[in-house]
């Protein structure tokens, strides 16, 4: 039987969510940043992210919806990506060099097995016990697909996307026939980055292009897809600017869509229907904050449900009304999530992230950005995942570090912190941002 160390899950901030869609069920103060959640049922859940200390990356899991959330501290020097489970016992963890890992038992116990690539698994997606994919990028911004029809036992690879086809960053599957991918494409001849949509309709065998934008490159984050004729996209580009898009015939045509926010909206990490009308949008706006959007007409109009200290990057919902999203070191939880009433962040708190670090996840190039016209003295300092220094700035005013841009092309892909340590008026305070390198 393996250690088990409950995480002290209480609701830190619920007295001020107490009317809330989306109430704070785990504060991890910077001990984890999550980027996936993924529930079985109101019962079982699983929540996957870097940990900030120690280059640990732990999993998280509930069997009481979230009332208690527990770690395994024998899971520290793995890094992953995603989690998927497929009943209460078999579930899977996507990371590094090829390696899904893999429990039987309930995560009692994992097993790393090998696909026939090396590249890090970034998403799984499974449709039933047996049928699996997995996509895989390398250093050299190739994509591998990876497919298993015997439960992750084996896998074996279905397509490569070199670097001028269409690649995969998400995937989404209606059947283990019918799958939609979101990815980029880039043209060697003339030198071009565009987005870009496929779909299979032969268990992922080959793909064929049916979206691809005009002279612009969104980074295509989710995919949803309530059945083989409606979806959407979601993403952003490096300009700060989101994307939306909903297709009613399959995929043949896209349709971009605008919301009306008094917030500058930066990106759209995910995306999530129960039905045909009620969905919800998770994403990063001015700041570094997260945001909820939520519509119950098919996406005619998207209302701003509620602001959270860190980007949303994940969200599922069960029903219209109960469902999880993650951000940061953040889990929220909802029962009543089909509503529109609207509670915003702390204005006390706003400055606690000053600024936002775009795009990320990113091929190398990362844009600094804040808002504010304020004078005050910071530092900067980026860190890899073992707390070794890799790059830093002192004594530079914040004006001088608004829209300056930081090359990471030269390192390795994987996970990076970005500290910013800033004195204002006499006060000093700090915040670390993850940083993901693909």
């Amino acid at each position: 039987m393996k250690k088990l160390t409950s995480l002290l899950i209480f609701i830190l901030l619920a007295t001020g969510y107490t009317q809330a869609q989306w109430e704070m069920q785990l504060d991890l103060q910077n001990y984890t940043y999550l980027d996936r959640i993924f529930f079985l049922n109101e019962n079982l859940g699983w929540s996957i992210g870097c940990a900030s200390i120690e280059g640990m990356t732990p999993y998280f899991y509930t069997t009481d919806g979230g009332g208690h959330w527990y770690i395994d501290d024998q899971w520290m020097d793995i890094m992953g990506d995603d989690i998927v489970f497929v009943n209460p016992d078999t579930g899977f963890i996507a990371t590094q060099n090829g390696v899904i890992y893999k429990t039987t038992d309930g995560g009692q116990s994992w097993t790393g097995i090998q696909t026939p690539a090396t590249q890090n698994v970034i998403r799984l997606f499974f449709v039933d016990e047996n049928n699996g994919w997995a996509t895989l990028k390398n250093q050299n911004d190739a994509f591998q697909l990876v497919h298993t029809m015997d439960g992750g036992d084996n896998w074996f690879t279905q397509q490569v996307f070199e670097i001028n086809t269409s690649g995969l960053l998400s995937i989404y599957f209606l059947s283990d026939r019918i799958g939609f991918g979101g990815g980029g494409y880039y043209d060697i001849e003339n030198n071009n980055e565009y987005s870009s949509i496929v779909k299979t309709i032969n268990k992922g065998e080959t793909w064929e292009s049916i979206y691809l934008t005009q002279n612009t490159f969104y980074a295509i984050y989710d995919l949803f897809f309530f059945d083989t004729i409606t979806g959407w996209a979601v993403g952003g580009k490096p300009s700060m600017q989101y994307l939306l898009m909903h297709t009613d015939n399959g995929g043949e045509t896209w349709e971009e869509h605008t919301i009306e926010s008094t917030y500058d909206l930066y990106s759209i990490n995910c995306i999530c229907f129960v039905n045909d009308s009620t969905g919800w949008i998770g994403g990063a706006v001015e700041l570094g904050y997260g945001i909820i959007y939520f519509t119950n007409n098919s996406g005619e109009n998207w209302h701003l449900q509620q602001m959270f200290y860190e980007p949303i990057l994940d969200i599922q919902m069960l029903n219209s009304d109960t469902g999880w999203a993650v951000g940061g070191g953040y889990i929220y939880h909802t029962t009543n999530g089909d509503s529109i009433y609207v509670e915003n962040v702390n204005e006390n708190k706003l400055i606690k992230n000053l600024f936002t670090f775009f795009p990320n996840p990113t091929n190398g190039i990362i844009t600094i950005k804040t808002p504010h016209s304020l004078t005050g003295k910071c530092q900067l300092m980026i860190s890899g995942l073992y707390g070794d220094r890799i790059f830093h700035l002192n004594n530079i005013t914040i004006e001088q570090l608004n829209n300056r841009t930081l090359d990471l092309s030269n390192f390795p892909d994987g996970i990076y912190y970005i500290t910013v340590n800033y004195t204002i008026n006499g006060l000093t305070d700090s915040f670390t941002k993850k940083i993901i390198k693909l």
